[in-house]
């Protein structure tokens, strides 16, 4: 495209046009209409290929190129990062610090055989803003074992990480499912076992509040652990679904985010419902939040900048605590919108390519970003402030198209995070045809870059925008 300009000013002209944004001025360089079509990369088909055909113009691409008859659905640039090649094997989530630096769980001990029984992980592993290793990294110690979608960053900086106890069918010595981990923001370990205080058991979500206190979503025994100001040794234990008390995967609570006020909502992916629970651990409503049809398996679970949360459900997860087992081949999925109080609720919405919805994420627009653990592809939804959507999209309206966000790098993904430089990072989590016996994990972390609206990291409660 920009060859074309170059060579022509009526193909900048066109460029300069189709790059416009819904909700903004038209580009008055190369840089800025590159920039545009980054943020806004499916406005419409008709401008997606439009914008292959001026790709096309004199001079001629360089080869091989994509064929004439081929455009894509989404013009998006998308990078993968292995850290050092030997060490990452499932990661599981990530966090985002000040300065940009990723913190990212590690499911698995690395091993490049899918054959190989591999064991719980070891690892904290963290990555620079451009997507390499930081000096000493990965980092080693305090009780880490098989941590998985359980980390945050509190607002001192130190990294917490739920040691849920991941590993294969064929692991000889599996983890003990009942610790949480604790790093400071140089990456030396609180101490050599982890902390099991408050009824630890298969720990999934592990999320800071703005008060520094520590929330554990247990999905083991339905408990919600709560480390005030980090002090494991005042830990509060609050039952997530009262029906269901502590008996073990009656509820599994899996995710946990923040309203203003504060408040901690919990998604129970067995019970289909999202607890919600004041400061104190008391219930906010007299049962969690559900009903037919409302939430189908939920994971992923994210605040906007009001404080309403948006959950992502999966439509056939059933987490493994100890039962149950992760299905690589069910389909559909949804997310739902829950107002900040849990007194109105939005959708289901579905579209933008939804393939088994796990992560979640809100940008500095309020639009909702989810992952995908089946068919490559990374969905994209119009949030709460729908002038920040394109022209006749509703909340919940999808922005990405029906293929979602597609690119052959991405394999089984289950996290997803916006950075401050608006860059989306995912998590390719397990690989597209997993060997669940021995070795199911992925070994890279992905970037699409310029893609969302950035925000202030680290995510501590509702997003903040940039």
């Amino acid at each position: 495209m920009i060859a074309a300009c170059v060579a022509s000013s009526a193909d900048c002209t066109t460029l300069f046009d189709l790059a416009t944004p819904p909700q903004g001025p038209e580009p008055a360089d190369t840089l800025q209409a590159i920039v545009d079509i980054a943020r806004y990369p499916a406005t419409s088909a008709s401008t997606v290929q439009s914008l292959f055909a001026l790709s096309k113009m004199p001079p001629a691409p360089y080869q091989p190129a994509r064929p004439a008859d081929s455009p894509p659905a989404a013009w998006t640039l998308a990078l993968r990062f292995v850290g050092d090649g030997v060490s990452m094997d499932g990661p599981g989530n990530l966090a985002i610090d000040k300065a940009g630096s990723l913190w990212v769980t590690n499911n698995y001990t690395f091993s490049p055989d899918s054959d190989a029984p591999v064991c719980g992980g070891k690892l904290l592993l963290r990555f620079t803003p451009t997507g390499q290793y930081v000096a000493h990294s990965p980092y080693t110690g305090g009780g880490l074992d098989g941590a998985g979608y359980g980390i945050t960053l509190d607002p001192t900086g130190n990294v917490w990480l739920g040691n849920f106890g991941f590993s294969s069918v064929a692991c000889t010595a599996p983890p003990a499912h009942d610790a949480v981990s604790k790093f400071s923001s140089d990456g030396v370990a609180a101490n050599d076992s982890g902390y099991t205080q408050g009824g630890i058991d298969w720990p999934q979500g592990t999320v800071s509040d703005r008060e520094g206190s520590i929330w554990i979503a247990n999905c083991g025994n339905g408990v919600v652990t709560k480390y005030p100001g980090g002090n494991p040794n005042a830990a509060l234990e609050f039952v997530a679904d009262p029906a269901c008390g502590t008996q073990s995967e009656c509820a599994r609570p899996f995710d946990i985010a923040f309203n203003h006020a504060g408040w901690a909502f919990v998604t129970l992916n067995e019970r289909n419902s999202v607890a919600i629970l004041r400061r104190d651990g008391s219930p906010v409503l007299r049962s969690p939040l559900g009903s037919a049809g409302l939430f189908d398996q939920p994971l992923g679970i994210a605040a906007d900048s009001r404080g309403n949360m948006w959950v992502a459900n999966s439509a056939s997860l059933h987490i493994p605590c100890p039962t149950g087992a992760l299905n690589p081949v069910g389909t559909g999925g949804s997310i739902t919108m829950v107002r900040y109080d849990g007194r109105a609720t939005k959708g289901p919405f579905r579209g933008g390519g939804l393939t088994i919805a796990w992560g979640i994420a809100v940008d500095g627009d309020d639009n909702v970003w989810v992952t995908n653990f089946g068919d490559r592809r990374l969905s994209h939804f119009c949030g709460r402030d729908v002038s920040k959507c394109p022209p006749g999209a509703k909340t919940g309206s999808p922005i990405s198209p029906d293929t979602g966000y597609a690119f052959d790098g991405l394999t089984r993904n289950t996290a997803v995070q916006i950075d401050r430089s608006g860059n989306v990072w995912l998590t390719n989590n397990w690989k597209n045809i997993p060997n669940v016996v021995a070795n199911p994990g992925g070994y890279e972390m992905v970037a699409f870059v310029g893609l969302a609206s950035p925000i202030a990291t680290p995510l501590i409660g509702p997003p903040q925008k940039l």
